[in-house]
């Protein structure tokens, strides 16, 4: 059976619970970015942090119902979340109360609670479905320590020497990232260390948490090659810590990351390190890290019907004891019943990132000899391939990912590519993304932009391709469709 786009709006998997929703078009990412009823009065579900699951509202629509409050509503994973997000955004709150395992915050309208709600999308604090699905049916928390212990003993053949209580579970990948980026500046402060290298293009929200930090200078060095300037920026004395992805999103570049170490340790930073585009199963960066971050929405929780993230140290480096301590306090863990889900799916990562990889790279092998395609890029292929390979666990391929250069007009084969399309990756179903356009629509809609995004070596319109499961030539045929003159 040949695949199929769905509908504007369609959620995938077909689950209250779903975290990918589908954009078609071109012109409906558009809309959709401009938050536009056309798409918006369509969508129920979708990822996460970006489209707030009509599960989700309900409850929060209900608790202030009861509670009588009124304002801009926010159901949050815990009140220390709201506090802090609120006085780093110069939100006032309204409210806040206590509703079960979650909180309701309301805020007046207006500019503040935009950023405040900014800072819960870049955090991952808002509540998930399942929360909100139990609170709504009057079901207490689950039991999960069971599930947790499970999903511990699963991630703990690719965290070697952590401890499986020390491997920390998030509400989110982002979340992680927050807790991690947080815990750096609590070591490292008081060494007068408060400035951060971003080594490459990041996803997004990684981005954002280091560009609206109040009082800490972000370096951006574009090249993931450049270490001389990244050694330049660590000589002054003044970095507290290196971010990098491993490899990044959607260059799929890597840093030298043993060199990068190296010169962590000569300079006295600390060197946060997240796998997430490839996962876990694929490279083993552990060792060189003093923290690693990652989402496990995708590849781990490989259905598409869950958040979470992952949050370890390693304990053999300095400070391992402070930093864990400050980020165990800082992490929101994922909720109870989502940690029954995510134990049922996170013991088939490994075969799961596996067969993705497999049949990524024959994928990516006829797209790069398509004559419509100008380039392809893989983790394991161009001019990062070896450093890439280094960190690679031994057999494992690239993973999921592919990011699509064109020759021609861009939207025209999005428009007509016969798969699901909407944001996230390493799910059982083949995705496309034209993902600039999501993830940065301001900067790819004017030049200015453009030029940024080309400076940093990108292609404005390039697809992102998360290759499935599905069997390959099924995958080839909608390519082949899209690809033709």
């Amino acid at each position: 059976m040949p695949l199929l786009s769905p509908a504007l709006g369609a959620t995938v998997p077909d689950s209250p619970h779903a975290t990918v929703v589908c954009l078609p078009t071109l012109a409906d990412v558009e809309s959709y970015e401009r938050k536009e009823a056309r798409v918006w009065k369509l969508l129920r579900a979708g990822y996460p942090r970006f489209v707030r699951n009509e599960l989700v509202t309900r409850a929060a629509q209900e608790a202030a119902r009861r509670l009588g409050r009124a304002g801009e509503l926010f159901p949050l994973v815990s009140e220390a979340s709201a506090r802090r997000l609120a006085e780093h955004a110069g939100a006032s709150l309204t409210s806040l109360d206590r509703v079960g395992d979650w909180c309701l915050v309301t805020t007046p309208p207006g500019d503040a609670a935009l950023r405040f709600a900014k800072m819960v999308q870049h955090t991952g604090t808002l509540i998930s479905s399942r929360q909100a699905e139990a609170w709504l049916a009057g079901r207490p928390p689950v039991a999960a320590a069971a599930a947790l212990a499970s999903v511990r003993a699963a991630l703990s053949p690719f965290l070697a020497g952590v401890k499986a209580d020390d491997i920390l579970v998030a509400a989110s990948g982002m979340n992680a990232v927050d807790a991690g980026i947080a815990a750096v500046d609590a070591v490292q402060r008081a060494r007068g260390r408060s400035a951060w290298i971003q080594l490459g293009w990041l996803y997004v929200d990684s981005t954002r948490l280091f560009e609206k930090a109040r009082d800490a200078k972000h370096h951006f060095v574009a090249d993931v090659r450049d270490l001389a300037a990244v050694e330049r920026l660590l000589a002054t004395g003044t970095i507290a810590g290196v971010f990098t992805e491993v490899p990044n999103n959607p260059q799929l570049e890597t840093a030298d990351i043993p060199a990068l170490r190296a010169l962590c340790d000569k300079h006295g930073a600390k060197l946060l390190l997240d796998p997430s585009s490839v996962g876990l199963a694929s490279v083993d960066v552990l060792p060189f890290a003093d923290i690693l971050v990652s989402s496990l929405t995708k590849y781990a929780g490989s259905e598409g019907d869950i958040m979470a993230g992952l949050f370890a140290v390693n304990p053999t480096r300095a400070d391992a004891i402070e930093l864990f301590d400050h980020a165990r306090r800082r992490l929101e863990p994922l909720p109870s019943p989502d940690v029954v889900v995510l134990a049922s799916q996170v013991g088939r990562m490994a075969e799961v990132t596996a067969r993705l990889s497999a049949t990524a790279a024959e994928i990516a092998r006829r797209l790069a000899a398509h004559p419509a395609v100008a380039r392809v890029r893989t983790a394991d292929q161009g001019p990062t391939a070896a450093a890439y390979r280094r960190l690679a666990r031994p057999g494992a391929g690239a993973a999921a990912l592919i990011t699509v250069e064109l020759r021609g007009d861009m939207r025209r084969v999005y428009d007509r590519l016969a798969v699901a399309k909407g944001p996230s990756f390493g799910l059982r179903f083949t995705l496309a993304a034209p993902f600039l356009w999501l993830a940065h629509f301001e900067e790819v809609t004017n030049e200015a932009g453009r030029a940024h995004i080309r400076a940093a070596g990108l292609d404005p319109d390039l697809l992102r391709i998360s290759v499935g499961l599905e069997p390959l030539e099924e995958i080839w045929s909608a390519f082949e469709v899209a690809l033709a003159k």
